[in-house]
């Protein structure tokens, strides 16, 4: 029996970025981040405004290069990396952006999920499967025909979502992707995720500021400061009110709830993150 661990797709290494390098407005966005991904892993990246999240988001896939340290995407360093190489990092990790309506590049659904797989030079065959296999993973097959600009804000981003999937990345980077959405948009989003999570087993990293997101994740790393302050299960790192607010976050509402409950002595067994989880705590107590 294989009871090997998962390989790490991505290694970050004491990565430090800076915008305006060696000039008066100099800013260092990150300083030393170091974490793992495993492949098939669902990582939450969560921090308050500038602490350097979308910056990170886009060594991963290298759009940026450390000024110092190292990202390594599929065994290849980032900074190292020929075009070629570098090509290959890109189609490794897709980043799916927060305003869909900037990605999208035709007029017809499955034409702008075709972009992709059409500029990898892929045949005509494939390119047909690939987008209506993509368009099936976010719920949206029977929409290919239609065009983009009729479709409401969660709809949107399925098709952004599935124009990345359509290029087989082995990385899903979500940049704010639900930033722009009302909270049905938001949550359908992120169910379409999980399903691709569930049954395509790609790696996927949401950078949010929405708690409730980040608790679908099985890990959470905090930014505060352009630093990595928390790496931790989800469950632990979004349980802690106190320190997240610290970092200026919130909590899952859930937390929040127990938190002031606690506050007035009603002691719940555990912090729940979840509704389910408060609802069962709640009935608990005797």
């Amino acid at each position: 029996m294989d009871n090997k661990e998962p390989k790490n797709i991505i290694s970050v290494r004491n990565a430090v970025y800076k915008y305006n390098r060696d000039t008066e407005d100099e800013v260092t966005a990150l300083r030393g981040v170091s974490f793992d991904i495993a492949e098939g892993d669902f990582v939450a990246l969560v921090g308050a405004n500038g602490s350097g999240k979308s910056t990170l988001a886009r060594l991963l896939n290298a759009l940026y290069l450390p000024d110092e340290g190292s990202v390594v995407v599929g065994g290849i360093d980032t900074s190292a990396a020929d075009r070629a190489e570098t090509v290959k990092v890109r189609r490794t990790v897709g980043v799916v952006f927060q305003n869909p309506d900037n990605q999208m590049v035709a007029s017809v659904i499955e034409d702008d999920v075709a972009f992709g797989p059409e500029n990898l030079g892929l045949p005509p065959s494939e390119i047909r499967e690939r987008v209506d296999w993509a368009l099936k993973c976010v719920g949206m097959e029977g929409y290919g025909k239609g065009t983009p600009f009729r479709l409401s804000g969660g709809q949107k981003q399925r098709i952004a979502i599935a124009g990345v999937l359509a290029m087989k990345p082995r990385v899903m980077v979500l940049d704010e992707a639900t930033a722009m959405l009302d909270p049905r948009g938001k949550r359908e989003v992120m169910d379409a995720v999980e399903r691709i999570r569930s049954e395509a087993g790609i790696t996927v990293v949401a950078i949010t500021h929405f708690p409730d997101e980040a608790v679908r994740a099985d890990r959470v790393i905090a930014l505060g400061g352009g630093k990595v302050v928390i790496d931790e299960p989800s469950v632990s790192a979004l349980s802690d009110v106190e320190r997240l607010r610290a970092l200026g976050l919130d909590a899952p509402l859930p937390a929040r709830v127990a938190y002031e409950l606690k506050k007035r002595g009603i002691k719940l067994g555990e912090v729940p993150v979840t509704a389910e989880r408060l609802a069962e705590e709640l009935c608990a107590i005797k």
